[in-house]
């Protein structure tokens, strides 16, 4: 049996039939449920269902002539794999300088949702003892160096709607316990122009990150350094200093 048709036995074919139907759709600008059928060689009752399904995801949307198209939801999709791929090519030489120059793992994040962060680049440090993280991570943003900076330099709407919906989730002893005290903690990131993670997500872990400000004054991004607490913060004005000089090196092209 080749590798394809091993692999075949973990397809979840409802998923595989919505994307083959969008692939249709990139191929002709506009088609009826009949005409999606009989190319898919699919009944009309399923070819309905998915139809439903991904015009209530705003997916597609149906014209006056009951035929369907891909939305502009894909645009908004395509620009923003876009945006993050510059992000991570402009972004990944400062990473690799500032892991050089620190020894400590490196770490580009942006946010996911409004609750939640993503890692999408990692540089490596040459410690043997690391951060047990990878590119495409999700994260709670009060749980991390970086999702701190984002949120304390973020809009007021972004906080509040933050704070709205938040769960305030214990990962260690030193985690953020409420939202008096996170707000607390984003006064003083901003004052202070960097954040920290003290063992809040992981125990023997810390954290030092910063913003990523763009010309407009918005924080687009963050990064971070991280490494075993002894070792950090025996380092760590240096090291703070370090990131934040990154940062501001990479803002200055945004």
């Amino acid at each position: 049996m080749n590798s394809k048709n091993n692999n075949e036995k973990y397809l979840l074919q409802s998923v595989d039939n919505a994307l083959a139907l969008i692939d249709l759709l990139c191929q002709n600008k506009e088609m009826s449920l009949s005409e999606i059928a009989n190319a898919m060689k699919l009944g009309k009752s399923t070819v309905f269902r998915l139809l439903f399904t991904l015009e209530n995801r705003n997916f597609l949307y149906k014209d006056r002539n009951s035929k369907y198209r891909l939305s502009l939801k894909f645009t908004s999709i395509g620009n923003l794999v876009q945006r993050r791929m510059e992000l991570v090519s402009l972004a990944h030489p400062f990473l690799e300088d500032l892991t050089k120059k620190t020894g400590e793992t490196a770490h580009l994040v942006i946010w996911n949702s409004p609750n939640d962060v993503i890692f999408i680049d990692k540089v490596l440090g040459n410690s043997t003892i690391r951060m047990d993280s990878m590119v495409g991570m999700i994260r709670t943003a009060h749980l991390t160096a970086t999702g701190k900076s984002l949120l304390a330099f973020s809009d007021k709407t972004v906080k509040e709607d933050y704070l709205k919906n938040v769960r305030f989730e214990r990962k260690t002893t030193t985690s953020i316990k409420n939202k008096t005290e996170l707000l607390e903690e984003l006064v003083n990131i901003r004052e202070k122009g960097y954040s920290s993670d003290d063992e809040e997500s992981e125990s023997g872990l810390t954290c030092f990150g910063a913003p990523l400000i763009d010309h407009y004054g918005h924080s687009v991004a963050a990064i971070s350094i991280s490494g075993p607490t002894e070792r950090m913060n025996s380092r760590k004005n240096t090291l703070i200093s370090q990131v934040k000089e990154t940062a501001f090196q990479i803002s200055s092209y945004l």
